[in-house]
């Protein structure tokens, strides 16, 4: 009689969860949530999103991180310093100066002080 009833008692252990009741279907989007997978079923482009914010961070990635990019700051002073020993030519440098001394040849400001553009003048009339 007692192999009976422990029989019965395992045949009853999961019966809750895999049926479509409504208490099966609570256990299986709570058991889902808490192994980090999809909650309800959904359909293939939706797998798509869910594969995408699943992924690692491109922060996080190795070959996408901070060390991916080359020091601006760095670089911007060595071109700067080649430029001046005659090692580097940068033909929109040497563009942008020509254009700086026609304006400063036709008497404009090229690049006026903060506070002293257009619009302080402007403001400073009323």
């Amino acid at each position: 009689m007692a192999g009976r009833l422990m029989a019965s008692r395992i045949g009853h252990i999961g019966r809750g969860i895999s049926e479509a009741s409504p208490y099966g279907k609570r256990m299986d989007r709570l058991s889902n949530r808490i192994f980090g997978e999809v909650v309800r079923q959904t359909d293939i482009k939706s797998h798509k999103v869910i594969r995408v914010m699943s992924a690692e961070p491109l922060e996080q990635r190795e070959d996408k991180g901070v060390g991916y990019f080359p020091n601006q700051p760095m670089f911007h002073y060595l071109t700067k310093m080649l430029r001046l020993h005659g090692l580097f030519f940068d033909s929109h440098v040497v563009f942008r100066q020509l254009q700086d001394e026609l304006k400063i040849m036709r008497g404009k400001v090229v690049r006026p002080a903060i506070g002293q553009g257009k619009r302080a003048l402007l403001r400073g009339k009323k």
